[in-house]
């Protein structure tokens, strides 16, 4: 249960407690006074005086002194209960906490609905852009921060995002964003020790899950190989590639920044896939992909070997896990991942 939803659901359950205590309580001291009473009657006369309608005295307790001092102290204990029910009540509305509440309950229908979907744990600096890069070629993701403006600043640039707040290394929270049935997880944190603990918890959970991470230290990257982590990705090592391949092979950093940062809905991506073994197009030919997805592949890596054929024969058959490299937009990929995969 959210622990917003507590904070009215508790008062609200301790009045009804109190209620049914009350009740129980005035019947069996009206009994022992020799009063005939019904359960019913001490249940009726708690709620009229609960309610401060007080219509009249139904167990005769102005005929004894225990009743009448047993249900003086009942009534502040009610007022007590009821006025921090209302309080409780009045903060969940005005701060916005049902608003809130409704939210996370359309939240958690949505990542019950996912599946096969990325992980981005961490929406600080590396994060975002893969989110950004996720979203623009139509992949399903969830993003875990446990920093509510972070959360914030990326639900502006993305407003349908699936965002969770909490701590990525929190199995909990990993399990509420759907880590068992995901395919992925992006270990974005800040320092190596929180995201090599997030590679362990992950793997935990689910050890078929691809996990890539982030690392600083290169004295750590064996740790993150043994954890269980599938690529890693060195900030400063990636800093130092784009610096010399600006110098050396300028239009070509240009042609592949102007294709990552295009904002049109079309915008082309080098992308693979892989043959699944019940493809088919097993026993097809490149050309045949071509005509049927208007994907053109322009790299093929077969399961026997560690080179790639680029540029390869168009009629080159297909054959199980073999891996495409063609660039193409997220609508044709797709449309080639689901016709490969019939």
């Amino acid at each position: 249960m959210n622990k917003e939803f507590k904070k009215i659901i508790w008062p609200i359950a301790f009045i009804a407690l109190l209620v049914i205590l009350s009740s129980f309580l005035l019947y069996g001291l009206a009994r022992m006074e020799g009063k005939d009473i019904t359960l019913l009657k001490s249940l009726y006369m708690v709620a009229i005086t609960i309610s401060t309608i007080g219509y009249e005295d139904m167990i005769g307790t102005q005929g004894s002194r225990l009743l009448t001092v047993v249900n003086i102290a009942l009534i502040f204990i009610y007022m007590i209960g009821v006025a921090y029910a209302v309080s409780n009540f009045t903060a969940f509305l005005i701060e916005g906490r049902l608003n809130k509440f409704f939210q996370l309950r359309k939240l958690h229908k949505r990542i019950k609905r996912m599946d096969k979907h990325y992980i981005i744990c961490g929406a600080k600096d590396i994060g975002i852009y893969v989110a950004r890069e996720l979203k623009e070629t139509k992949r399903p993701f969830i993003v875990i921060d446990e920093n509510p403006h972070v959360l914030d600043a990326i639900r502006k640039e993305i407003p349908d995002v699936v965002a969770v707040e909490g701590d990525p290394t929190d199995d909990n929270v990993l399990l509420e964003a759907g880590i068992k049935k995901a395919q992925a997880l992006i270990a974005a944190l800040e320092s190596d020790k929180e995201n090599l603990y997030l590679v362990v918890a992950a793997k935990d959970l689910n050890n078929d899950i691809k996990i890539a991470s982030r690392f600083n230290n290169p004295s750590t990257r064996h740790k993150f190989v043994n954890a269980g982590a599938l690529s890693l990705v060195s900030p400063n090592m990636i800093g130092g590639m784009r610096i010399a391949s600006e110098l050396v092979r300028p239009a070509t950093v240009s042609f592949l920044d102007t294709m990552l940062r295009s904002k049109k809905h079309d915008a082309m991506r080098v992308e693979e896939f892989q043959v699944p073994k019940n493809s088919g197009f097993i026993g097809r030919t490149l050309l045949d992909v071509h005509k049927e997805t208007g994907v053109l592949a322009i790299s093929a890596k077969r399961p026997d070997s560690e080179d790639y054929d680029y540029n390869p024969d168009p009629m080159m058959k297909l054959a199980a896990d073999v891996v495409l490299i063609f660039i193409a937009t997220p609508d044709k990929r797709i449309v080639l991942e689901e016709k490969l995969s019939k």
